[in-house]
């Protein structure tokens, strides 16, 4: 298992989920819920419900535990604001992971999903020891494909019918980074132990 961790950026916090966001992520969720729909996979309402959010914590922290998956609560100014994740993890001769996020429409527009991806990077690169990660973007997601290209993940192709998003087969472009062209921000810091897990305010 790799210990609980978080990330301090500029102005924003990624750490562990924990069961006491189960009800302002339900929030985030239900707020959202009309804007993500285009560039999500089908959700029915179970998910919008408390529920469904507690089992999603649970399972993310499973995933940590066996080095499966990490995903990390956004915080901002002591207030959850989004999501992002490393999935899909290969260890062995691939050492690679899936990147996604987001942040909620009431933050966005302010670089903070760029601040969050780039935060990501550090902990897939630094305590992760991760070697690539790859993102999947729809070619009309324009806001998505803006952050990637500021992040510095190379565009390697294009991936017909690659996801189902919304209930329809959707082309994606693929991008990734390896470690040998990741460049570190002196501006984040991992955080270790037991301040990750938590509930810290942005400074």
């Amino acid at each position: 298992m790799v210990d609980w961790f978080a990330v301090r950026g500029p102005r924003l916090v990624l750490r562990p989920f924990t069961e006491h966001d189960a009800d302002e992520l339900l929030e985030l969720q239900r707020y959202n819920r009309v804007a993500f729909e285009p560039v999500m996979p089908v959700r029915t309402d179970q998910h919008f419900t408390l529920a469904a959010q507690q089992r999603q914590i649970a399972s993310d922290r499973e995933q940590w535990q066996h080095d499966r998956g990490y995903a990390f609560a956004v915080v901002f100014a002591d207030r959850l604001m989004g999501r992002v994740t490393l999935t899909n993890v290969v260890r062995g001769a691939w050492q690679n992971a899936t990147l996604g996020y987001w942040i909620d429409g009431r933050f966005q527009g302010r670089g903070l999903a760029t601040e969050a991806v780039l935060a990501v990077l550090v902990a897939a690169f630094q305590p992760l020891e991760l070697h690539r990660v790859q993102a999947a973007i729809m070619p009309r997601n324009t806001p998505s494909l803006a952050v990637i290209q500021k992040v510095g993940l190379r565009y390697e192709g294009y991936a017909p019918r690659y996801l189902n998003i919304n209930g329809v087969w959707e082309d994606h472009r693929i991008f990734s980074l390896t470690r040998e062209d990741y460049q570190p921000h002196r501006t984040v810091a991992i955080v270790s132990g037991q301040n990750a897990d938590e509930r810290p305010t942005s400074s």
